[in-house]
């Protein structure tokens, strides 16, 4: 039951990210592919007069001492229940602090709340994302297309730090990413590590002075002392990236969205195995093709050499 379990929260992060973005999309969807599901399953009560706001405050203040831990699952199970009858935004709310509290505690995720919560919203969020992934294309190709060349161009600038303060910055970042997450692996915390480390590699991987070295370190002391804890950490990267171009897309944020797919391209270099490897490589096949039929392939060649 354990490892069934551990493989379930492999995909709380993305239940999380799957919420928001079905948000984005409407109330019509969000009911049908979230509301509808846990009332079809019993979920509903309208019998609290409590806001779920205060409710989760309580819990938050609950959660600090670990004889309450037992009780969150079937307290959040009440919270999503309440939810449902106060809104549609109270319910994503809750929705996500239960799968957050899933993720971070392993006795909360074994509990028969998290497992039932779990098997009633992964499909239907499923279901969502694969038919809004069509959609999404659709939206990016349309955007790049009727984009200003210099929209495009400024996506690709190099980042280089190579040289006085930004250098000194970098440095001072990889000090502070050893430091918490010293902090974090002295309290059990890998969840902590993990964000850590996903953060800080999304946001500086991409540098002239990225300090591949000592994250390898990082990630493989990780790794040792929580066995598979390099493949959650590539987990986690590329559904993270993936959240950022969707939410872009909708967003018609095309800059963002160029870079993410860049971000997702230095990271896991051409992996098919990594998480939406597929979904991002036909976006980043429809971007190329129109920057070749816009003939840009030149001056991101002097771009990239920062002529």
């Amino acid at each position: 039951m354990e490892e069934k379990v551990k493989t379930r929260t492999g995909y709380v992060l993305e239940m999380v990210k799957n919420i928001r973005i079905l948000a984005l999309n409407g109330k019509n969807n969000f009911r049908k592919y979230l509301f509808d599901p846990l009332y079809e399953a019993g979920w509903y009560n309208d019998t609290s007069r409590q806001s779920t706001v205060k409710l989760i405050e309580r819990m938050k203040e609950q959660e600090r001492d670990p004889s309450f831990i037992h009780t969150i699952a079937p307290q959040c199970k009440r919270l999503i229940c309440y939810s449902m009858a106060e809104g549609l935004s109270a319910l994503g709310n809750s929705s996500i602090f239960f799968l957050e509290k899933i993720q971070w505690d392993q006795r909360v995720s074994l509990s028969s709340e998290s497992i039932e919560f779990t098997d009633i919203i992964m499909p239907p969020l499923n279901e969502f994302m694969k038919m809004n992934s069509e959609n999404n294309e659709k939206l990016f190709t349309e955007a790049v297309a009727s984009a200003k060349k210099d929209e495009i161009l400024t996506a690709f600038v190099p980042v280089r730090l190579s040289s006085g303060g930004g250098k000194i910055k970098l440095d001072s970042e990889i000090k502070r990413l050893y430091n918490n997450i010293q902090i974090a692996s002295k309290y059990q915390n890998i969840p902590k590590c993990m964000k850590l480390l996903s953060t800080y590699i999304i946001q500086y991987s991409d540098n002239d002075d990225y300090a591949r070295g000592d994250v390898e370190k990082l990630i493989d002391a990780m790794t040792k002392r929580e066995p598979g804890f390099d493949t959650d950490l590539k987990n986690t990267m590329a559904i993270d990236l993936y959240y950022r171009i969707r939410k872009s897309v909708h967003s018609g944020e095309i800059r963002t969205t160029i870079q993410a797919i860049r971000k997702y391209g230095y990271i896991f270099e051409g992996d098919s195995s990594a998480k939406h490897f597929y979904d991002i490589d036909r976006l980043e096949r429809i971007l190329y093709k129109i920057i070749t039929e816009k003939d840009l392939w030149k001056e991101l060649k002097k771009e990239s050499r920062g002529q």
